[in-house]
């Protein structure tokens, strides 16, 4: 996967995925970001990285879900925000049930017993 090797508080590629409806959308979009409170900048840096998103922090359980809202609005890939899983927000973040548990963490792996 092409984010692993990406430092923790970049996200890149934010833009893949994302279809515009009016300049206006877009305009939000990049606003969106932008009132995210753990978010420092969002800017394409010619590097093929496509929409860098850097962040000033860890995202707060509250950043969080505004980076998964943004994400699920947008269309964005979502796997990348898997890399702030903690041990304080697995309880919500990787719940089963939650609209964002596949397009975060992929389908659920079920494990068979094997009955001897």
């Amino acid at each position: 996967m092409r984010w692993m090797t990406v430092p923790l508080l970049t996200l890149t590629h934010m833009e893949k995925g994302v279809r515009f409806f009016h300049r206006n959308d877009e305009l939000l979009f990049l606003e969106w970001w932008s009132r995210i409170p753990c978010v420092e900048s969002c800017d394409g840096d010619g590097s093929g990285r496509g929409l860098v998103v850097q962040l000033k922090r860890r995202p707060g359980n509250d950043d969080l879900r505004q980076l998964l809202a943004l994400c699920h609005r947008y269309g964005v890939d979502m796997r990348q925000l898997a890399k702030f899983e903690t041990a304080k927000n697995r309880a919500w973040f990787r719940d089963l049930k939650a609209v964002w548990y596949q397009a975060v963490f992929g389908t659920v792996k079920v494990r068979r017993r094997t009955v001897l």
